[in-house]
Protein backbone atom coordinates (compact mmCIF):
# COMPACT_ATOMS: atom_id res chain seq x y z
CA UNK A 1 0.00 0.00 0.00
CA UNK A 2 1.15 3.24 -0.81
CA UNK A 3 0.33 6.40 1.32
CA UNK A 4 -0.13 9.87 -0.49
CA UNK A 5 0.53 12.78 1.83
CA UNK A 6 -1.86 16.24 0.32
CA UNK A 7 -0.53 19.58 1.19
CA UNK A 8 -3.35 22.40 1.38
CA UNK A 9 -1.36 25.49 1.12
CA UNK A 10 -3.66 28.69 2.16
CA UNK A 11 -1.34 32.24 0.85
CA UNK A 12 1.51 31.28 2.57
CA UNK A 13 -0.03 30.38 5.98
CA UNK A 14 1.95 27.50 7.07
CA UNK A 15 5.32 30.00 6.47
CA UNK A 16 3.52 32.66 8.32
CA UNK A 17 2.58 30.68 11.11
CA UNK A 18 6.29 28.89 11.82
CA UNK A 19 7.52 32.35 11.85
CA UNK A 20 5.66 33.18 14.18
CA UNK A 21 6.38 30.80 16.41
CA UNK A 22 10.07 31.07 16.36
CA UNK A 23 9.78 34.73 16.63
CA UNK A 24 7.86 34.73 20.43
CA UNK A 25 10.52 32.04 21.44
CA UNK A 26 14.20 33.94 20.10
CA UNK A 27 16.14 34.59 23.55
CA UNK A 28 14.22 32.42 25.46
CA UNK A 29 17.61 30.12 26.24
CA UNK A 30 19.62 32.88 26.31
CA UNK A 31 17.19 34.75 28.80
CA UNK A 32 16.57 31.15 30.89
CA UNK A 33 21.16 31.10 31.43
CA UNK A 34 21.41 34.73 32.37
CA UNK A 35 18.67 33.73 35.48
CA UNK A 36 19.89 30.35 36.26
CA UNK A 37 23.36 30.67 35.56
CA UNK A 38 23.79 33.08 38.83
CA UNK A 39 21.25 30.97 40.96
CA UNK A 40 23.36 27.85 39.95
CA UNK A 41 26.74 29.61 41.03
CA UNK A 42 25.37 30.99 44.23
CA UNK A 43 24.51 27.58 45.05
CA UNK A 44 27.65 25.93 44.83
CA UNK A 45 29.62 28.32 46.01
CA UNK A 46 27.41 28.18 49.16
CA UNK A 47 28.05 24.46 48.85
CA UNK A 48 31.73 25.01 49.21
CA UNK A 49 31.57 27.40 51.83
CA UNK A 50 29.78 24.96 54.01
CA UNK A 51 31.94 22.02 52.79
CA UNK A 52 35.00 23.91 54.24
CA UNK A 53 33.62 25.76 57.16
CA UNK A 54 32.60 21.59 58.34
CA UNK A 55 35.81 20.18 57.20
CA UNK A 56 37.58 23.18 58.96
CA UNK A 57 35.65 22.64 62.21
CA UNK A 58 36.06 19.29 62.37
CA UNK A 59 39.94 19.39 61.92
CA UNK A 60 39.95 21.96 65.16
CA UNK A 61 37.54 19.43 67.29
CA UNK A 62 39.68 16.66 66.28
CA UNK A 63 42.61 18.81 67.33
CA UNK A 64 40.91 20.07 70.27
CA UNK A 65 39.60 16.48 71.36
CA UNK A 66 43.13 15.36 71.08
CA UNK A 67 44.76 18.20 73.73
CA UNK A 68 42.10 17.82 76.21
CA UNK A 69 43.26 14.14 76.58
CA UNK A 70 46.56 15.38 76.84
CA UNK A 71 46.20 17.38 79.70
CA UNK A 72 43.60 15.21 81.44
CA UNK A 73 46.37 12.56 81.49
CA UNK A 74 48.49 15.19 84.11
CA UNK A 75 45.59 15.14 86.63
CA UNK A 76 46.18 13.02 89.34
CA UNK A 77 43.44 11.35 91.66
CA UNK A 78 44.12 10.19 95.24
CA UNK A 79 43.17 6.83 96.73
CA UNK A 80 40.36 8.87 98.39
CA UNK A 81 38.90 10.10 95.22
CA UNK A 82 40.59 13.59 95.79
CA UNK A 83 41.44 15.14 92.35
CA UNK A 84 44.50 17.19 92.15
CA UNK A 85 44.82 19.21 89.14
CA UNK A 86 48.28 21.32 88.40
CA UNK A 87 48.84 24.20 85.89
CA UNK A 88 50.96 21.98 84.10
CA UNK A 89 48.06 20.04 82.60
CA UNK A 90 46.94 23.45 81.30
CA UNK A 91 49.86 23.89 79.65
CA UNK A 92 50.55 20.33 78.15
CA UNK A 93 46.88 20.98 76.56
CA UNK A 94 47.68 24.71 75.86
CA UNK A 95 50.69 23.16 74.10
CA UNK A 96 49.44 20.58 72.25
CA UNK A 97 46.94 22.48 71.01
CA UNK A 98 49.16 25.16 69.57
CA UNK A 99 51.63 22.57 68.07
CA UNK A 100 48.81 21.16 65.80
CA UNK A 101 46.66 23.73 65.85
CA UNK A 102 46.01 24.72 61.73
CA UNK A 103 46.39 28.68 61.08
CA UNK A 104 42.61 29.29 60.85
CA UNK A 105 42.35 28.50 64.47
CA UNK A 106 42.84 29.82 68.02
CA UNK A 107 43.07 28.53 71.46
CA UNK A 108 40.79 30.52 73.63
CA UNK A 109 40.84 28.48 77.24
CA UNK A 110 42.20 25.70 78.95
CA UNK A 111 40.38 24.22 81.91
CA UNK A 112 41.88 20.78 83.57
CA UNK A 113 40.20 19.32 86.76
CA UNK A 114 36.87 18.70 88.09
CA UNK A 115 34.51 18.44 85.04
CA UNK A 116 31.00 17.03 85.62
CA UNK A 117 32.47 15.37 88.88
CA UNK A 118 35.16 13.78 86.72
CA UNK A 119 38.49 14.33 85.99
CA UNK A 120 38.32 16.51 83.01
CA UNK A 121 40.00 19.08 80.46
CA UNK A 122 38.21 21.30 78.85
CA UNK A 123 39.32 22.89 75.69
CA UNK A 124 37.60 25.76 73.92
CA UNK A 125 38.56 27.06 70.68
CA UNK A 126 37.92 29.20 67.93
CA UNK A 127 37.99 28.12 63.85
CA UNK A 128 36.92 30.79 60.92
CA UNK A 129 34.67 29.99 58.68
CA UNK A 130 35.42 29.95 54.83
CA UNK A 131 33.90 33.35 54.26
CA UNK A 132 33.53 32.56 50.00
CA UNK A 133 29.75 32.84 49.95
CA UNK A 134 28.66 34.58 53.59
CA UNK A 135 31.16 36.58 56.06
CA UNK A 136 33.74 35.08 57.69
CA UNK A 137 33.32 34.41 61.00
CA UNK A 138 34.13 32.54 64.37
CA UNK A 139 33.25 29.29 65.27
CA UNK A 140 33.58 28.34 69.03
CA UNK A 141 34.77 24.65 69.55
CA UNK A 142 34.55 22.83 73.01
CA UNK A 143 36.17 19.70 73.63
CA UNK A 144 36.70 17.55 76.91
CA UNK A 145 38.66 15.33 77.75
CA UNK A 146 38.08 12.55 80.60
CA UNK A 147 40.78 10.94 82.31
CA UNK A 148 40.66 7.24 81.88
CA UNK A 149 40.95 4.92 84.75
CA UNK A 150 44.74 4.48 85.44
CA UNK A 151 45.99 6.19 82.70
CA UNK A 152 48.78 8.30 83.29
CA UNK A 153 51.15 9.50 81.61
CA UNK A 154 53.67 7.72 83.61
CA UNK A 155 51.89 4.55 82.48
CA UNK A 156 52.38 5.10 79.20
Amino acid sequence: MEQRVVYFALRNLEGQVVMKFKRTERGQSILLFAILMPVTSLFLLGILDYMVTNARVMETVAVADLAAHAGAQEITVLPDGTITATTAGNGIAATYFNAQRPGYTQLNSVSCGRHQGRPACFVTARVRSAGYLLPARWVTVRAIGYLAQGVTRGDQ
